[in-house]
Parts: structure tokens; sequence; C-alpha cells
């Protein structure tokens, strides 16, 4: 019972080489950026947020968890039509809300990081809708049902990427 309860306090830290993060990332980017433009459907996964939420987990530092959610965001913000900060804000947000999450729980367990991408997707679309609302004054509805559908679609996502990704991981 004890080493089972030492094993949640105390899981143990590894991280992806510094190669292998930056090149997800990259690929991330560009698929967000150029798959829509030949398969419209490809625009409802957002592989960038993805990767975040994994580097994020694997760091367990809300600063360098907030710092991995600006960089990625920003990049995002460069390779798309929406105004410059916009996803830079939010995915700072959220790569903090995940970072500090993993110095209170234990998120190492493939079911817990569903759970938690399903929820820090749901946040991203919110926080999304609230910024178009109020700083762009666009009449944006917020479909919920579609939202939710999408959590599950990334979801499954996450699944393939974070299974392939766990290959790379080094313990510390």
């Amino acid at each position: 019972m004890q080493s089972s309860v030492k094993q949640l306090i105390e899981a143990p830290i590894s991280r992806l080489p510094a190669w292998v993060a930056l090149a997800a990332v990259v690929v991330s980017l560009l698929l967000q950026a150029y798959l829509p433009l030949f398969w419209s459907y490809a625009n409802a996964a957002d592989l960038p947020l993805l990767l975040l939420i994994y580097l994020a987990l694997l760091r367990r530092s809300p600063i360098a968890g907030l710092l991995i959610g600006m960089g990625i965001g920003l990049a995002q913000d460069s390779l798309s039509h929406l105004p410059m900060g916009l996803y830079g804000i939010i995915k700072t947000v959220i790569g903090y809300l995940c970072a500090s999450l993993t110095v209170v729980l234990a998120v190492d367990p493939l079911g817990a990081r569903l759970v938690l991408v399903m929820g820090l997707y749901v946040t991203h679309q919110a926080i999304f809708w609230a910024m178009q609302r109020v700083l762009l004054d666009l009449a944006v509805p917020l479909l919920w049902q579609r939202t939710l559908l999408l959590a599950a679609l990334h979801c499954l996502l996450a699944l393939v990427i974070y299974r392939f990704l766990d290959r790379f991981r080094e313990r510390i």
C-alpha cells in the first residue's frame, strides 16, 4: 500500500531529448498550417496544443510550461490568419495550467493524460471563444456539442501521439 502511494507522489521524472521535442513541435506547426490547404477537415485538430500538453506534463514546472506554451502559441500565431498574440496568450495559459496540475497530481498514467487532454481542450476553446468575443468583438457562437466531440477526437489523437513520443523518453 505504501509503495503504491509513494509511486503516485514521487513519480519518476523523464524528458524528451531536445531534438525530438523541437522536431515534434515544428512538424505539428507545419501540419497545422499547411494540411488544411489540402484537406479541410484537418483544421479541426490542434496538434500544437497536444504537443504543448505533452511537453508541459514532462517538465513538471509551471514556469517551463508557461514558456513552452508562449513559444508554441506565438509560432502558431505567426503561421495563422488570426491576429498576432491570440494563440500566444491562450497557449501560455494552458501550458501554465497543465504544468501546475503536474505539481499536485500524478498524471503519468495514460488515462489521467487523456482526461487532462479533454479538460484542457475544452478550456482552450472556452478561452478562445471568450477572447474572440471580448477582445476582437466578433459574434462567434459557442458550439458546445462540437467542442466536446473535438475534445474526444483530440483524446484519440493524443493516445497515438503520446504513445509514439513515449518511445523517445529518457528517465532522469
